[in-house]
């Protein structure tokens, strides 16, 4: 098999197509193309086209990944899962992951921290809710559970649930449809669950913010 053409393409300065015994082969970057050498007149092997493909592939999937990562941070299983949506083998997939987590533009601890910061900014959430979202991204549960030890230890963890609670007391107290006490207690002991509060921090919660308001 001879190297017949290499055309610059229309569309996309920085790729050419490659022609095998005077019929188009395949595109391929130039990043490719430098890194194999290959010129016009150059005899092919099979397995020199095979190299060829894996090369161009694994350029293609970097490339989605990057463009991938541009928007925002990413876990590693976020961005395997995109590689093997867009229909790149699963080889190469790992392999970007692997190249983008030596290259630190992939860090499952440095995404769970920044989430478990960015959560909370937004709202208040519990360990239980920030513990499924991030198992739910992909983050190992080994880190999973190191980062809630740092970032969400439990005095921190009644500080949050106790402002979200007093503010929803509040929009109770200052409604049209008045609700009775024990409506009102209910219905922020439910609140707090469904924001992955657990009962211990609930139950602090519920007798601290009474007890003031008996007071």
């Amino acid at each position: 098999m001879i190297v017949t053409k290499i055309e610059r393409q229309k569309r996309n300065s920085h790729r050419v197509n490659l022609f095998i015994d005077g019929e188009f082969a395949f595109g391929i970057h130039d990043e490719v193309l430098l890194r194999s050498g290959i010129r016009k007149g150059d005899r092919l092997s099979e397995e020199s086209l095979r190299k060829i493909r894996e090369s161009e592939e694994l350029s293609l999937a970097r490339n989605r990944a990057l463009k991938f990562l541009a928007a925002r941070l990413r876990t590693e299983a976020e961005v395997r899962a995109d590689l093997i949506e867009k229909e790149f083998h699963p080889e190469t997939a790992d392999r970007v992951v692997l190249e983008f987590r030596e290259l630190r533009l992939l860090d499952d601890e440095r995404y769970a921290r920044a989430f478990v910061h960015d959560a909370r900014m937004r709202r208040a959430l519990g360990r239980i809710l920030l513990r499924h979202e991030m198992l739910r991204k992909g983050v190992p549960q080994s880190i999973v559970q190191e980062v809630l030890a740092v970032s969400a230890l439990p005095e921190e963890e009644e500080a949050v649930a106790f402002k979200a609670a007093s503010k929803l007391l509040v929009r109770y107290r200052t409604s049209r449809k008045s609700l009775p006490p024990k409506r009102q207690a209910s219905g922020t002991a439910q609140f707090l669950a469904r924001r992955g509060f657990d009962w211990q921090t609930i139950a602090a919660v519920m007798k601290r913010l009474f007890r003031e308001e008996e007071s």
